[in-house]
């Protein structure tokens, strides 16, 4: 069962070193053209060597053919923003950071179909050995990309939340600011993050001059600069400054055209996160979702009994929920005008804190962002392609396309004539090996 993952003292994957045909299936590529009727997918030393009609790919001699008759194949799921390592249980703490839990992490992210994920800013050196070892061709779960420390301000958010004090650095002026991005991209920082939120008027938040230079370093040191935030205001600010990505919806008000145009003009990438827009209020009302054996097999009985209790009493009596509710109808509203204006939007999830789980939240955000106005296909691009491209990535990973990494899923339903039909997982493909 996927929740004894951690317990598992045997590989995980399957290893081939035969070359594998994946045959007749209806493939949707990741790019948002039409699917291929009937396609086959020839994969060897981890990459797609061909991919097309079945008529126009032939198995080479020796092949493993995988018949997938009425199946359906689509690009691993790429998550933009999630945390990894620091939780178990429902309770976030650097004393839970241990490889044991970072490598079940990635494993369970994989078995969901997640073959690619981020590490958003609460990281230690740790997790800079797995990426490296991922790198290095030993692909034990979705591959990791990694910001390591975060940027808030000094006593800024997240450093209340439980565990979190000392996590992100806080930085006091743009010259402390600067020389902590040059050590975090001379570690090997994939990224550079940053929280921009003074957490409903209750938390200093960083001033515009110091995440400007924040992002002006990164930029310098040829990093990408991503950025939690929440208010309008601060999204032009940040846009305006040369963020890459914002790394949560805008809430507290409409989004306008001046920003939709900025940010098309800036090739910025929007992430919704709506599944941990949800989860900061929807276990008050004990979602039926909470006993959906697709959730069940992912999660331990004990921390879903915790949630159905002990986080359900906490978010009936939190001030805050009404404001989340609304938050949520607003961001809703927001990626919806976004996409239609043509602003690339990403696939994020912030998974990982107590209460927001790996794997499955993935799939619930598809949902949530079907809700919100987007089409099915729309969804599959912002996992691959879109994703893909926002992490600089977008050669090696993404779509499915000849000399691009095999990480694919193939399911039993169509999930463009229904995005939840993404939870008919048959098979896990993750460096062209399959994961068992």
């Amino acid at each position: 069962m996927w929740r004894l993952l951690g317990m598992l003292a045997v590989a995980l994957w399957t290893a081939s070193a035969q070359v594998i045909v994946l045959q007749n299936a209806t493939i949707i590529d990741g790019t948002g053209r039409a699917p291929i009727a009937n396609g086959s997918v020839v994969i060897s030393g981890g990459k797609i060597q061909a991919i097309g009609p079945s008529s126009q790919v032939k198995a080479p001699a020796q092949a493993q053919v995988v018949d997938l008759a009425g199946k359906y194949i689509i690009p691993g799921i790429m998550n933009l923003h999630g945390h990894v390592g620091m939780t178990k249980g429902l309770v976030q703490d650097m004393k839970n950071y241990t490889r044991e839990n970072v490598d079940h992490n990635l494993r369970l992210y994989a078995q969901y179909g997640v073959t690619t994920t981020t590490s958003m800013g609460s990281d230690g050196d740790l997790i800079l050995e797995v990426r490296d070892e991922q790198r290095r061709g030993k692909v034990n779960g979705a591959r990791v990309f990694t910001a390591l420390q975060g940027f808030t301000t000094v006593d800024g958010y997240p450093t209340r939340v439980p565990g979190m004090k000392g996590v992100p650095q806080e930085a006091a002026t743009p010259a402390q600011a600067r020389a902590w991005v040059d050590k975090l991209a001379d570690k090997g920082a994939d990224m550079i993050k940053m929280w921009v939120d003074d957490h409903h008027d209750r938390e200093p938040k960083l001033t515009p001059e110091v995440y400007g230079a924040i992002i002006d370093q990164a930029h310098k040191r040829k990093k990408k600069a991503f950025a939690h935030v929440y208010e309008l205001a601060d999204a032009k600010g940040l846009v305006a400054a040369g963020i890459d990505m914002l790394a949560h919806s805008v809430r507290d008000a409409e989004i306008d055209n001046p920003l939709i145009a900025e940010m098309k003009k800036k090739n910025v990438t929007y992430t919704s996160t709506f599944a941990r827009e949800e989860s900061t209020f929807a276990y008050a009302d004990s979602p039926a979702w909470l006993d959906d054996p697709f959730f069940v097999k992912g999660a331990d009985p004990a921390v879903i009994q915790a949630v159905k209790t002990t986080m359900k009493a906490n978010q009936a009596k939190d001030p805050d929920r009404n404001v989340n509710i609304e938050g949520l109808k607003i961001a809703m509203r927001n990626l919806k005008k976004l996409s239609d204006a043509g602003v690339r939007i990403g696939f994020g999830t912030d998974t990982g804190p107590p209460g927001r789980f790996p794997g499955y939240f993935e799939h619930w955000e598809m949902e949530l962002m079907v809700e919100a106005g987007l089409t099915p296909m729309q969804v599959i691009q912002a996992f691959s392609k879109n994703a893909a491209e926002t992490l600089g990535v977008s050669d090696q990973l993404g779509t499915l396309a000849k000399g691009h990494a095999a990480d694919l899923v193939v399911l039993d339903k169509n999930p463009l004539a229904d995005i939840k039909n993404s939870r008919s997982i048959a098979a896990v493909y993750l460096a062209g090996r399959k994961v068992e």
